[in-house]
């Protein structure tokens, strides 16, 4: 799209909204869904339409994409007397992944002008793009309609919104539905989008309009999204449990637009992990603060995680079959027949996890989660005099915890080469929870050397247990495959038996490493 100025001279009457906060569904569906919905009982229409308006709105950036990269958006949308310029923002909200901050000014100007919105968010503007130039990067020509609903103690908007994404002479359709909280309690708009995704063919949709006219711009797809540090600052033990719920919950759900349209691999793994460090999160705060929502959304986790494990673990064999054994033995022809038998049972497990993310048991689990954040839920379950407890600054809950998991995995991993498949599988298991605990707490205390020095060695012994788990996990998957009993699986168990059998002396050596790394919370 064409290059946009800055106005020299800011327009001398503006009307700005004060700074609120988005809270905001949204749902990705076909026709039919889009219709039925809109014949939904629960809207109280009655067989009347929905009052609707053409929205056309133009996002600006920087050549660079700073505004992206620093999760920002700037919008100019026409409007029946001027345009309204709007700035939303991401991250650090207790809503997670569904919250946003936002800012309104309206404006005779088509061209935004970030001074409107007053000193405090024109220089986050200019800290983000380094006053860099605003462009015109993409646009949407949406034809919305709109109805509020309304309940004793919230005021929530559905909007169904169908049309079109333009960056260029690219176009790329859109019909969805958006559910705002306008006013009242987040629980009733949770509550409010599993009723939807259980009634209706609906997903949730994890990227905006705006994350999908930046793709359709560059011309790129959604990559798989790792893990980030969760805690900064001086946060509470309260305050902590919160955070990181969230990070997790948006690990999993961000990577959901990969696996559909991207690297579905990488997205796989990514969602693994993160409903890891959910489940050991949910138990670590368990144990202080015993909550049954804390077991039962473990517990769904788990059930999610087992049938993106089997997924996983096909990857990881057909990558070491093709990488390893077949490498080193070409001609031997029975390795196709193994890739091959292990490539539709990928697929098959793909397919699987396809059917999971579509699921309103998926929809119900991300959004009964981020509701029990955001009413902080682990509250109600605590008697009234232990709630203090969750005032303790959440350094010294970390360091606690720290001290507990490191002494445990000392005593675990006495006399390292000698212990068995499973106690080395226990073994990798304690490590990670130290790892997810040492990353979400590590950013709080002041020696980042020592932080960064102490999650390697941890992350180093944990990834060549990591290899000898898979090889052992190779061995078992080797006799339920098609050619089991050629010559070739032979040679694939044989491979594995030996890998598993010969990095005694790098183990101790790891091991070694991790007792004397210095513990960065002493």
């Amino acid at each position: 799209m064409s290059q946009a100025t800055l106005p020299a001279v800011r327009p001398a009457v503006a009307q700005i909204k004060p700074v609120s906060r988005e809270v905001e569904l949204k749902f990705l569906v076909g026709e039919s869904g889009f219709k039925a919905v809109q014949q939904w009982p629960l809207l109280g229409l009655n067989g009347r339409r929905a009052s609707s308006r053409r929205l056309h709105t133009v996002y600006f950036d920087t050549e660079q994409g700073d505004l992206q990269r620093h999760k920002m958006v700037l919008r100019m949308r026409s409007m029946p007397r001027g345009h309204m310029m709007t700035l939303k923002w991401s991250g650090g909200f207790p809503g997670g992944i569904f919250e946003r901050g936002e800012i309104e000014v309206m404006t005779t100007q088509s061209l935004p002008d970030p001074a409107l919105f007053g000193a405090e968010m024109a220089g986050m503007i200019h800290d983000a793009t380094g006053g860099r130039e605003l462009s015109a990067i993409y646009a949407t020509d949406i034809r919305r309609a709109t109805h509020l609903i309304r309940n004793e103690t919230s005021n929530i908007e559905i909007a169904f919104d169908a049309g079109v994404i333009v960056a260029g002479e690219v176009t790329m359709p859109v019909r969805e539905i958006e559910l705002e909280l306008k006013s009242g309690e987040v629980a009733d708009l949770y509550r409010l989008g599993v009723a939807l995704a259980e009634q209706f063919p609906v997903r949730l949709g994890m990227l905006a309009k705006s994350d999908r006219g930046i793709m359709l711009a560059a011309g790129t797809r959604p990559e798989p999204v790792r893990s980030h540090a969760a805690l900064d600052g001086t946060p509470t033990v309260d305050e902590a449990i919160g955070r990181a719920i969230n990070s997790c919950l948006a690990q999993f759900a961000a990577n959901w637009p990969a696996f559909e349209a991207g690297d579905a691999v990488g997205a796989v793994h990514q969602m693994r992990v993160a409903l890891r460090r959910l489940r050991a999160m949910l138990g670590l705060f368990h144990r202080a603060f015993p909550c049954p929502e804390f077991i039962s959304l473990r517990e769904e986790a788990k059930q999610i995680a087992a049938v993106l494990g089997e997924a996983r673990n096909l990857d990881v064999f057909i990558a070491l079959v093709r990488e390893g054994p077949h490498a080193a033995f070409p001609d031997e022809a029975g390795f196709e027949e193994i890739i091959e038998d292990c490539e539709q049972r990928r697929e098959a497990a793909y397919e699987a996890v396809r059917l999971l993310l579509a699921a309103p048991a998926t929809t119900r689990f991300v959004l009964s989660a981020q509701a029990f954040v955001a009413r902080s839920g682990w509250r109600n379950a605590l008697p009234g005099e232990a709630l203090p407890r969750l005032t303790v600054p959440a350094q010294e809950f970390g360091s606690q915890n720290l001290t507990r998991l490191h002494h445990k995995l000392l005593k675990r991993g006495k006399h390292i080469v000698a212990l068995s498949p499973h106690q080395r599988h226990e073994l990798r298991i304690g490590l990670k929870k130290l790892r997810y605990v040492a990353e979400l707490f590590g950013p709080l205390f002041d020696n980042a050397t020592q932080v960064k020095t102490y999650s390697k060695s941890a992350a180093r012994l944990q990834d060549q247990l990591g290899i000898f788990n898979d090889l052992n996990v190779a061995i078992g998957m080797v006799h339920q495959i098609s050619g089991a009993n050629s010559r070739a699986a032979g040679i694939v168990l044989g491979w594995c038996g030996r890998g598993a059998a010969t990095d005694d002396g790098a183990l101790k050596d790891n091991w070694r490493a991790f007792r004397k790394a210095r513990l960065f919370w002493d």
